[in-house]
């Protein structure tokens, strides 16, 4: 699937050069999906090697592109396209396995992570450069992996100001039952607890791309506050689940040295944005203010 955000398509359809232009760019996407494919492939074998599963098979393999604007942020279409293949696929395992990856809660968790990961690969930010890869146990014996990649363009006098990305999602789903066999129960918090501070990772990523100009203020509210929302929202369901948030439940260490890094990325962007004038100043604040909650 290919599906290109309002905002973009009305630019290409008034335009033949802005169509052209897109065209040339969701090609050279397609042209790097083997390289692409091939390094999803050997990410999922090292996190399966690390993880001691050695009896996973496929269930499913797909992946679609995304086309927008670099500052925009709707991946719905493409987060619905793969949830939806997520039900598909526990529709069609054992009836006696147990789903409850398949909860409304557990599908809303990991449209989040789509997202994430999604903009993760659109972001310039080293602190954001490894969630372009993703691997979530959703249910006993079902693991979910996914990868993204972007590519840009920007051509001022078709689109104006702000660069074109197309971003390629990749995702499947594999099966093992062995780990089916190991474990007899299992919550939808599991996704949210290794997302929670992904999301936050992002933002520190923001305001690092920011106090770097590589983007505008415009940019980073638009985007903070959605991924703000979308970590209340997850916040939400692990107080629900009466889970530690803020903590991996299969990596406390790594959730550990992630949260210290995001604040080192926030410290060093305070001081630069500090120095950039009053209009950075609710950037600044905000960023103090999370600092000082623990929100990293």
């Amino acid at each position: 699937m290919t599906c290109t955000s309002g905002s973009v398509q009305s630019v290409a359809d008034k335009t033949v050069a802005a169509k052209s232009q897109i065209d040339k760019l969701q090609a050279m996407i397609l042209a790097q999906e083997t390289d692409n494919k091939a390094r999803f492939y050997a990410e999922i074998a090292g996190h399966l090697k690390d993880a001691g599963v050695t009896d996973a098979r496929e269930l499913s393999y797909s992946s679609d592109i995304k086309t927008e604007y670099t500052s925009e942020f709707s991946l719905d279409k493409i987060a619905a396209v793969v949830t939806k293949s997520l039900t598909a696929i526990a529709a069609a395992q054992n009836p006696a396995a147990q789903k409850p990856a398949m909860s409304p809660e557990a599908i809303q968790a990991y449209t989040d992570v789509v997202n994430t990961v999604a903009e993760a690969a659109k972001s310039s930010s080293t602190s954001s450069a490894s969630l372009s890869f993703s691997m979530n146990r959703l249910s006993p014996g079902l693991f979910a992996f996914l990868y993204a990649s972007s590519i840009n363009i920007k051509d001022v006098d078709t689109f104006g100001s702000e660069a074109v990305t197309a971003t390629a999602i990749y995702y499947r789903f594999m099966e093992s039952i062995d780990d089916l066999k190991s474990e007899a129960s299992f919550g939808a918090a599991v996704i949210d607890a290794k997302s929670f501070i992904n999301m936050k990772t992002i933002q520190a990523g923001l305001t690092d791309d920011l106090a770097n100009g590589k983007i505008d203020i415009d940019e980073w509210m638009k985007k903070d506050a959605q991924f703000t929302e979308a970590v209340n929202r997850t916040r939400a369901r692990l107080g629900a689940d009466s889970f530690k948030v803020g903590v991996y439940l299969f990596a406390p260490r790594q959730a550990g040295k992630e949260s210290l890094a995001n604040q080192q990325v926030v410290r060093a962007s305070i001081l630069k944005l500090s120095a950039m004038g009053a209009a950075y100043r609710h950037v600044v604040e905000t960023s103090k203010t999370r600092l000082a909650s623990s929100y990293y």
